[in-house]
């Protein structure tokens, strides 16, 4: 008779049961903000289009990705 080896090629029980909203949300926040970084700058003002880069960074530093890792780390 065979012997059952666990742990070889077996997944994480909790993998099954992921919930992958969380990356959707973060993927629609940097799609979301890169689109508002790209309508500036169709306005051709160098100026706007820096400060809008700059402001959507930090958005994405101080916001987004925290806010992520606190939802992920729940789950």
């Amino acid at each position: 008779m065979f012997t059952h080896i666990t742990g070889i090629g077996q997944r994480d029980r909790r993998e099954k049961g992921r919930n992958n909203k969380p990356k959707i949300y973060l993927l629609v926040e940097i799609l979301f903000l890169s689109l508002i970084v790209f309508l500036i700058s169709l306005l051709k003002i160098k100026f706007l289009t820096v400060l809008s880069v700059l402001g959507a960074l930090y958005m994405l530093i101080m916001s987004c990705i925290p806010r992520y890792y606190r939802v992920m780390k729940r789950q």
